[in-house]
């Protein structure tokens, strides 16, 4: 198999091209109506939800508190504009933002391909098709994540390493524009550049030179990280002021190792890059294959360097896998298709039965797609009860570790989101820290002080903005937090349970007597 990607150009052209076209439009008309069925998570709404607060006139990280850099909202800024000036939602118009994005990227990336040799006029009727699933079926419950915009934007640069081992230098303004959505993945989550990082080195790896360290491509990149930088210190001081709260308090919070490890994303991603590494072999240094393969790792590592164990963040390292393993079956496809014998058939069974149809039955269903499909709520009953409990519009607040106590839920029902933070994280994430006893006497008396200051802002924020409804979490960590904190009790006051839904109980301003 090491002569594949080499022999591949000088295979005839055995499916046409027009039936990989129609597979791929019958795939994208898939992944738009699994869209329209599902909504958007509850990550999403919540930034959402900061980015036209924002656009309001809010203060980041002050009037609306955010554990995030300033990227994973302005991200969204430009689709709430339009919304608000063509009357659509801003979750529409994310998501078809999302669809034309991806369209965009993918061909840009494979304009960059074409142009150095890598992507044969055979093997056409065939990866149209992957990449769409890859890109837009895959994600599920995942798209439009912030994990999924960096997956898009990084695949330019990826081409462009492609190129480059294969000793054609991509024009100036490819280079341009891949290092620039390069850096825009970066400026999102400083985690990405691991990514970029690992397949960077894998060109200079075949170059036997430190040179492609220095691309022009690398540098773009780095400006419009600096660029960023300069900005958030320039139009965001509040989160320089938060970011001690986050330090001290979001960021020690992980799941552990073993937990990490037996994640399904995790488990599925390590399965296809097992099964990529064992089916292709030498052919994984191809290179159209090693920049998927290195930036993968990168994306994974980002996964247990973030520690949190969550879906989105291993959605990039799972769909550059399917991308690879997509690459790697072509050749044997088109072959396979052209000559019908035994022997083509004995090289196409593996990665077919191995690979490719593991990722076809597994990645949509691992990424939440059975969840779109079904219309399923994150908390079964909740929007019901706050339509029976509320109001129309009504204002919304939640005593929660969760996120997803509030959101999608407050958008779902056209409400109102009235508290500064979308959680009580700030407060459950310290007492988790102090009562395992972790940390010096300063350490600690910071944390206490974040509590005090946390849920005095949640008192403040009820008593100015008389939410209809306060969703109150069955969590220990929620009720103990009730009776330690007077600041939470007191919140409560004039507020009565009226019924449970799933883990949350929906509290309504007391009746008069």
């Amino acid at each position: 198999m090491t002569q594949i990607g080499e022999n591949a150009a000088a295979r005839a052209e055995a499916v046409p091209a027009g039936a990989g076209w129609w597979a791929a439009l019958a795939l994208v008309a898939f992944a738009v109506a699994q869209q329209c069925v599902g909504h958007q998570n509850a990550d999403n709404s919540w930034l959402f939800t900061v980015a036209e607060k924002t656009l309001d006139g809010a203060r980041p990280y002050v009037d609306v508190l955010e554990t995030n850099p300033p990227a994973s909202f302005i991200l969204y800024m430009p689709a709430a504009l339009i919304a608000r000036a063509t009357g659509l939602t801003t979750e529409f118009v994310v998501s078809a933002a999302m669809f034309i994005g991806a369209g965009l990227c993918l061909a840009v990336a494979a304009r960059t391909l074409a142009r150095a040799g890598l992507l044969p006029a055979g093997e056409r009727a065939i990866l149209p098709p992957a990449a769409v699933f890859a890109l837009i079926v895959v994600p599920g419950f995942a798209f439009g994540e912030r994990e999924h915009v960096a997956l898009l934007w990084v695949l330019p640069m990826l081409a462009v390493h492609a190129a480059r081992m294969n000793g054609v230098a991509p024009s100036a303004r490819s280079l341009a524009l891949a290092g620039a959505l390069a850096g825009l993945a970066m400026a999102i989550k400083p985690f990405f550049a691991l990514a970029i990082g690992l397949s960077v080195l894998g060109v200079a790896w075949r170059a036997r030179s430190p040179r492609p360290l220095f691309a022009p491509e690398n540098f773009w990149a780095a400006a419009v990280v600096i660029l960023y930088t300069g900005a958030v210190y320039a139009f965001f001081p509040g989160f320089f002021l938060a970011l001690p709260a986050i330090v001290d308090a979001y960021v020690p919070v992980r799941v552990h190792m073993p937990e990490l490890l037996s994640e399904p994303w995790f488990l599925l991603n390590a399965a296809l890059f097992a099964a990529a590494l064992l089916i292709g072999g030498r052919e994984c240094l191809a290179p159209r294959i090693l920049p998927l393969l290195a930036a993968s790792v990168g994306f994974a590592g980002a996964y247990f360097w973030q520690g949190k164990g969550w879906m989105n963040h291993e959605l990039p390292a799972v769909s550059l896998d399917c991308l690879a393993i997509a690459l790697l079956a072509a050749p044997m496809l088109v072959e396979l298709a052209r000559d019908g014998a035994s022997s083509a058939w004995s090289k196409a069974r593996p990665v077919l039965l191995y690979a490719a149809l593991p990722a076809i039955v597994c990645a949509p269903v691992v990424f939440g797609a059975a969840f779109q499909w079904s219309g399923a709520e994150e908390h079964a009953g909740l929007m019901a009860a706050t339509r029976r409990d509320a109001p129309p519009h009504p204002k919304i607040m939640a005593l929660s570790p969760q996120l997803t106590a509030g959101f999608p839920l407050t958008r779902r029902v056209d409400g109102e989101w009235v508290g500064r933070a979308q959680r009580l994280w700030l407060t459950v994430s310290a007492r988790m820290i102090l009562d395992a006893n972790i940390g010096d006497d300063a350490y600690r008396a910071r944390l206490r002080g974040y509590i005090a200051r946390d849920t005095g802002d949640f008192l403040a924020d009820v008593r100015a903005n008389k939410p209809d409804i306060i969703l109150v979490d069955t969590d220990a960590r929620i009720t103990k937090a009730i009776e330690d904190i007077p600041a939470l009790a007191a919140a409560l006051e004039g507020y009565e349970p009226r019924e449970t839904a799933d883990d949350l109980v929906v509290w309504t301003r007391a009746s008069r007597p």
